[in-house]
């Protein structure tokens, strides 16, 4: 279903430049495999601009789907089960408000569907919405809702929410507490009974502070828990495999842009944590998403791209051992946020 980054303008900090974001995925659902949403730079605008653009697992049949306005930054796709609908995240320029809206996968029925916020306004003035992710039925929506409530300096209060899929009868699920990290990537069991998320210590009195580690908690808010180890630095765009059993994930969040991370996935109760890439720190990677049968992950990285030098990573793809890594574009600009959707139903 992952990218450069995208994340709350305000409040929580969520990987809000290219460097530092990669994205994040919501659940692969059992399917036949078919294209892949992507997020892509517009070319000569750094991380200031970036469309949703689809294409086949090959490479081949390159479609961009949203046209945003210059320095807005549309990122982080994820396909509904159906393949009839693509849910992304987009950014308003200068730090401005993100909020969650909605596109058919041939760019047309473009949908708003965030609360309006005046150009220009931010967190408490308006809601923040990021991260968005459907669920394994399609009827419902997990996303990070940002409300601006001040924990502490520069802290704002996210919660991780759950709403029917026009984003409306929204309900908090885990919301920011001083000592527990606030969500900011979440992913959705293909059984629905479970979401995963990314967590980050910003609060001053979080131990240890700046800490991101993968939690699992019921889409009912119960059984919350711990996955990965802080040591492990877990987080970012996360995907649940298409068969319910592991979570892929990329380690080194947040940390010297991306440069030195590696791809992991681990078991939904924290045992079986097992390394897929092995990169060297010379080039970036980016988080990842399972192919809707199962047997590969697609990915971004700087490691063989086209424009490799200035640190633009394309799409690859690989088995989901990690063996087996071919390319998927051949950009010159940065792709990544890759979400591998199912194929469409008729």
């Amino acid at each position: 279903m992952s990218r450069p980054r995208a994340a709350l303008a305000t409040g929580l900090v969520v990987l809000t430049t290219v460097a530092l974001t990669a994205a994040l995925a919501g659940a692969t659902a059992p399917a036949r495999n078919g294209r892949i949403a992507f997020m892509r730079l517009h070319p000569g605008h750094d991380d200031r601009w970036s469309e949703i653009f689809v294409a086949n697992a090959d490479g081949t049949g390159e479609t961009r789907i949203t046209h945003p306005p210059v320095g807005y930054r549309d990122d982080l796709p994820d396909w509904s089960p159906g393949g009839s609908r693509v849910v992304f995240q987009r950014c308003a320029p200068n730090g401005g408000t993100c909020l969650v809206w909605s596109v058919k996968p041939d760019g047309s029925g473009l949908k708003r569907l965030s609360p309006p916020c005046r150009s220009g306004r931010v967190p408490p003035a308006c809601v923040a919405d990021t991260s968005p992710v459907y669920s394994p039925d399609g009827r419902h929506l997990a996303f990070v809702r940002s409300t601006g409530t001040l924990i502490a300096a520069g802290v704002t209060s996210p919660a991780l929410m759950v709403a029917d899929s026009h984003l409306q009868h929204a309900r908090a699920v885990v919301r920011f507490r001083p000592f527990r990290a606030g969500p900011y990537m979440v992913a959705w069991s293909p059984s629905a009974g479970q979401l995963a998320f990314a967590g980050v210590n910003e609060s001053p009195q979080a131990k240890p502070l700046g800490g991101r580690a993968l939690y699992v908690v019921g889409v009912d808010g119960t059984g919350l828990r711990r996955v990965t180890p802080w040591s492990l630095q877990a987080g970012d765009r996360l995907d649940w495999s298409p068969d319910g059993s592991r979570i892929l994930f990329r380690t080194d969040s947040d940390r010297k842009g991306a440069f030195g991370a590696n791809l992991y996935t681990v078991l939904p109760d924290g045992t079986g944590l097992r390394q897929l890439t092995h990169i060297r720190p010379s080039y970036r990677v980016l988080p990842g998403s399972y192919s809707p049968d199962g047997t590969s992950i697609v990915f971004s990285t700087t490691d063989g791209a086209t424009n490799a030098t200035p640190g633009l990573p394309n799409l690859f793809v690989m088995r989901v051992d990690g063996t087996g890594i071919r390319p998927v574009t051949r950009s010159d600009t940065w792709d990544g946020s890759p979400d591998w959707g199912p194929r469409e139903r008729p």
